[in-house]
């Protein structure tokens, strides 16, 4: 193969990687750069084929840790874990150990095994699928 179609496969990698966050055409449009460079020197397809596929791996292999560190999200706390050890207000009795109680304006049923009076403030202890589960609130 001649250089220019490395050139072509390197430009195409590189334009690729422009496109997506994930430093993974990177190292194969280099390893193209590098299979170009030893197809104008004259050395034969299959050396470079070999160079294309060393390059492109040793880079990927080695880069790929700290490429994943770089390009991970920041985390960002869920709901759930927003929501664990605030107080709520309960505006409606627990009948079964179940019950409603309010939350920054919004309403949400709730489980808990005190015995809740409406009016009363619990503290959120943890979210069973869109349940709070709760406890009254120990005023010390």
């Amino acid at each position: 193969m001649d250089y220019g179609s490395w050139i072509i496969i390197g430009a195409v990698c590189l334009i690729g990687e422009m496109l997506t966050t994930g430093f993974f055409l990177l190292w194969f449009g280099i390893g193209a750069f590098v299979a170009a460079a030893l197809s104008y020197f004259g050395f034969n397809f299959t050396i470079q084929f070999v160079a294309f596929l060393l390059v492109s791996v040793v880079l990927l292999g080695v880069s790929r840790p700290f490429a994943s560190k770089v390009s991970k999200e920041p985390q960002r706390k869920a709901v759930a874990d927003r929501l664990i050890g605030q107080t709520a207000t309960v505006i409606e009795d627990f009948e079964g150990h179940e019950g409603l109680v309010k939350f920054d304006g919004e309403i949400w049923r709730a489980k808990s095994y005190d015995r809740i009076k409406k009016g009363d403030e619990v503290t959120i202890k943890a979210i069973d699928g869109v349940k709070l589960i709760v406890e009254k609130r120990r005023i010390m």
